[in-house]
């Protein structure tokens, strides 16, 4: 055969592996096609930029007193790289609403695209453990940073991918975002009320200064549902703790701080915050046969709490 021809046939088959390779990801499609719905009303995708621009997500709460201090940065990026790198940031819908979101926004000048995370959707998918939370994609979809700092890091890894200028060896497994840890295992189609009690071991302090409000009902809820269970002994209770910067040294020190008698476990894994779409710090829902009964998010009438369990214990 002609050496030209093999030479050329090598070249061909070099341009079709390079051009293969130029769109690979190692996101699984749940993550790359997972919708980001905007403030705008536009929904977006990872998938959309793909082979096009690389992505910056940023999971944030108003609350967030670490969120608010890289606010300044995050406006930064959005100014400096906007154009090679598409900065979205995402409110986790947690204790929050659009007006608080449209508040930061406005207060601090940002101008990215925002979504707000209603149903805990995205945060489940990426597998959030706490905020700030930093995900940079470079233009293929492959995962090159996941953090939670501000720092030389990600402001390195920012100006590296804004530039195509990444080593193949700077490529982050993405199975670090599925989520391995076990999940709560609970029956509540047994013919018995549960009490589910939604909450988080640092509701009561963390937002003391950002959302006063919040924080004495949290405290008002666990002593209510203190005295709510010794009331109603029929009734299954189980107290569910956000998983967000929670140990489990955190959650032995806030039993002891309220002497919590009921059954009491972090939610590791997110799955029943996220099954139940709880979105305010504390909640309770009455369940029975899998039927949520109740929803309850106001703990200043014990005796009505108590009279809608006891109407269903029987």
């Amino acid at each position: 055969m002609n050496k030209y021809v093999i030479y050329f046939k090598k070249f061909i088959v070099g341009i079709a592996f390079v051009s293969m390779n130029s769109f690979a990801t190692n996101l699984p499609d749940e993550l790359l096609n997972a919708p980001i719905h905007l403030t705008s009303g536009k929904t977006v995708s990872l998938a959309e930029y793909k082979g096009k621009k690389s992505v910056y997500l940023k999971f944030w709460a108003t609350w967030c007193q670490p969120c608010r201090e890289q606010m300044p940065h995050f406006e930064h990026v959005q100014k400096k790289y906007g154009d090679s790198i598409e900065v979205i940031g995402i409110n986790l819908g947690l204790n929050d609403d659009i007006n608080a979101v449209n508040s930061t926004i406005k207060e601090f000048g940002l101008t990215m695209p925002m979504a707000i995370d209603e149903g805990g959707d995205l945060a489940q998918k990426f597998r959030l453990i706490g905020t700030p939370y930093h995900l940079l994609f470079d233009k293929n979809m492959n995962l090159i940073y996941q953090g939670h700092e501000a720092d030389k890091s990600l402001d390195n890894k920012l100006d590296l991918v804004s530039r195509s200028q990444l080593e193949k060896g700077e490529i982050i497994d993405s199975s670090i975002l599925i989520e391995n840890e076990s999940d709560i295992l609970i029956n509540t189609n047994d013919g018995k009320v549960h009490a589910l009690f939604f909450t988080a071991t640092w509701c009561d302090w963390y937002l003391k200064d950002s959302r006063p409000l919040a924080a004495e009902e949290c405290i008002l809820a666990q002593n209510a549902v203190n005295s709510i269970f010794q009331k109603s002994t029929n009734t299954s209770w189980l107290g569910v703790i956000n998983r967000l910067w929670t140990s489990d040294k955190d959650l032995a020190e806030y039993k002891r701080k309220y002497s919590i008698l009921h059954p009491i476990e972090i939610d590791k894994s997110n799955r029943l915050f996220h099954k139940y779409d709880i979105h305010d710090l504390p909640t309770i829902l009455i369940i029975k046969n899998d039927a949520i009964i109740a929803k309850i998010t106001d703990f200043t009438d014990t005796d009505k709490i108590i009279k809608i369990i006891n109407n269903h214990e029987n």
